[in-house]
């Protein structure tokens, strides 16, 4: 499925327990496999969020509007091996993301609002046109003139099924950090910014869910929901600090 040329994905997002945690796990281990990556498909992510001076993704995002776009940089278990730029755009439930590996040099360049890599980049063509998410970036960055807002920090467990290329993801201790410090420090301060004893399930696919799949969620209709890791934790260094987002 395809919108203006993006590929579009199907996003379920819930809110569950650990009770809930440990009994699709369970359920989840007789149809599908952990993914590759990681220590039995766990590991650690943090993600620097971007947005401009009126924090404008954070406001469409808490005003409902169905289509929208978030910019963030990616790493992995606080290893600087590797390093993803990507944009994630909403439309109504399905998604579409775009990512870039950039280099440490890159990271920091963005990170202090230079863009200039990218422009010499597009000048040259030296990326042969590959590096979609920066240059979708360097013409938002026209207009919005991105900057770092806060680092969003979970510990996720993921299992797949290649029948309908889904992906369940379990996301749990969610915390806030703040934006100007360094990501790859193992020491950053984070604050919590989910009720403990709470994490976020999501559940990615194609075209397609499969039945055995879609029966074991349907318990969970109830809690349903569309919140977003880099609002909440928009909210969660906003309490901190005793201030209003925006």
């Amino acid at each position: 499925m395809k919108y203006k040329n993006h590929k579009l994905r199907h996003e379920l997002k819930y809110i569950i327990s650990f009770r809930d945690y440990y009994e699709l796990k369970t359920r989840a281990m007789t149809f599908m496999r952990h993914d590759e990556h990681g220590n039995d498909g766990k590991y650690f992510i943090r993600s620097l969020y971007f947005d401009d001076i009126m924090l404008s993704d954070y406001n469409q995002k808490m005003d409902g509007w169905s289509r929208r776009r978030k910019y963030r940089i990616r790493i992995y278990d606080l290893s600087d091996e590797v390093i993803k730029f990507e944009i994630k755009d909403k439309y109504d439930s399905c998604i579409s993301k775009v990512s870039s590996v950039i280099s440490y040099d890159e990271y920091k360049s963005l990170i202090n609002g230079d863009f200039d890599f990218i422009s010499d980049m597009i000048f040259s063509n030296s990326d042969n046109g590959s590096r979609k998410a920066l240059r979708m970036a360097f013409i938002d960055n026209a207009s919005k003139i991105l900057s770092p807002q806060v680092v969003v920090d979970y510990n996720r467990e993921v299992f797949i099924c290649d029948e309908g290329n889904v992906r369940m993801t379990f996301d749990m201790d969610l915390r806030a950090g703040l934006a100007s410090g360094d990501i790859f420090d193992p020491e950053l301060v984070t604050v919590p910014a989910y009720e403990e004893g709470c994490m976020i399930l999501e559940v990615k696919y194609d075209d397609y869910l499969p039945d055995y799949i879609r029966q074991m969620l349907r318990p969970l209709g109830r809690w349903q929901s569309s919140q977003s890791k880099y609002a909440m934790c928009c909210i969660a260094q906003a309490n901190y600090f005793g201030k209003d987002v925006y």
